[in-house]
């Protein structure tokens, strides 16, 4: 009787770990779509921007934008599917606990009932399996479409930001072109100069009447004997 009692006892603690394992495959998924729902926050970001900005592409840099996001998209309807496969209400079998198992305790002698019940836990474990296994696959390949969808919004990130840099949108402010410091006075001296070579005077215009001056006119003197002058005024 004693080794009856060990084998169902045996089966009794598979069994209770294959239930484990189904509880841990579902919080698992739970936390998977946790990432996938903020990855969804972030594509929808950069979707909002691709329908403003990239549609139609007029650029091999645009077309590039466009197909990631195409993929992006893809990848993020793959993995919701396959994470709210795992997360779907499936049952497993356990031990009851009712009136037909109170009447089989008592029609049965104790080595039946052991040997019966590790019986009922090795079919019951069979199906328990082939569920957790099924819920452990449609993980798998969710965890998998999740890291190609991280990875293609890393891609499309990196080529966002490449073209964003070199668009010649952004090089221009207000609708104008963007000037370095040196390259803004360069160009102010040449306007300058330019606005002088174009600049031509009043050909009718006179300058004020001069001065007649006699012969043997000396400035240096005319200057000294004015100033002596204005000394003997004073």
């Amino acid at each position: 009787m004693e080794k009856y009692k060990e084998l169902y006892n045996l089966s009794k603690e598979v069994l209770y770990e294959e239930q484990n394992r189904f509880n841990r495959i579902n919080e698992k998924a739970s936390k998977y779509l946790t990432v996938l729902t903020f990855m969804v926050g972030v594509y929808g970001f950069f979707l909002n921007l691709i329908v403003n900005d990239f549609i139609p592409p007029k650029s091999i840099s645009e077309w590039i934008i466009v197909v990631l996001g195409f993929l992006i998209f893809s990848c993020v309807i793959i993995s919701w599917f396959l994470i709210f496969g795992v997360l779907k209400i499936q049952e497993i079998k356990k031990i009851p606990l009712n009136s037909e198992m109170i009447n089989f305790f008592d029609s049965n002698n104790l080595l039946d009932i052991y040997y019966a019940l590790a019986r009922g836990n090795k079919d019951a474990l069979k199906t328990n399996r082939d569920t957790t296994d099924r819920k452990s696959t449609l993980l798998s390949n969710g965890y998998r479409m999740i890291i190609v969808t991280t990875s293609l919004l890393v891609l499309f990130t990196l080529v966002f930001g490449y073209h964003k840099w070199n668009d010649p949108k952004n090089n221009k402010s207000n609708g104008r072109s963007f000037i370095m410091p040196n390259e803004k006075d360069d160009n102010c001296k040449s306007e300058e100069t330019k606005n002088l070579s174009t600049d031509k005077p009043n050909r009718n215009i006179k300058a004020p009447l001069y001065d007649n001056i006699a012969e043997g006119y000396d400035a240096s003197k005319i200057k000294k004997e004015d100033i002596k002058e204005d000394k003997e005024k004073k």
